[in-house]
């Protein structure tokens, strides 16, 4: 099955600097869904999603195309094979607001260590809560 939609938590969002320069005119929807795993604020300004018990908030980004894809992998620091890769993209279960599941593309930290050493936990998974305050 071909994934077509990205679910992003934070810096990609709508009305965040990334969103306006990676997705801004090359999608034609966005909903609100939420994913496993536990979120942490880096001290780099960005958040982390790493395997975890809580819920991370986001929205869902589509459609998204292979040199979108590649565009945003490049932003990730995703090289698909390497080691040293910052985030990895993996397909993942998202409950979309309307109850329904979908499966996305998702970036989760590389480096689980480091994010719960250094970073701050986003208890309820919620970046865009977490960075207004």
């Amino acid at each position: 099955m071909k994934i077509d939609r990205i679910f992003v938590y934070g810096s990609l969002m709508k009305d965040y600097r990334f969103y306006k320069q990676y997705l801004e005119g090359k999608i034609s929807n966005i909903s609100y869904g939420k994913t496993h795993g536990t979120l942490y604020h880096l001290p780099e300004g960005y958040p982390a999603l790493v395997d975890g018990d809580g819920t991370v908030q986001g929205e869902i980004m589509e459609p998204v195309d292979g040199l979108l894809l590649a565009d945003l992998d490049k932003f990730e620091g995703y090289t698909g094979t390497a080691d040293n890769n910052l985030y990895i993209r993996e397909k993942r279960t998202v409950l979309r607001e309307d109850g329904k599941q979908q499966e996305c593309w998702v970036y989760i930290y590389a480096n689980k260590k480091y994010a719960e050493e250094k970073g701050i936990s986003v208890s309820d998974g919620n970046w865009r809560r977490f960075i207004s305050r």
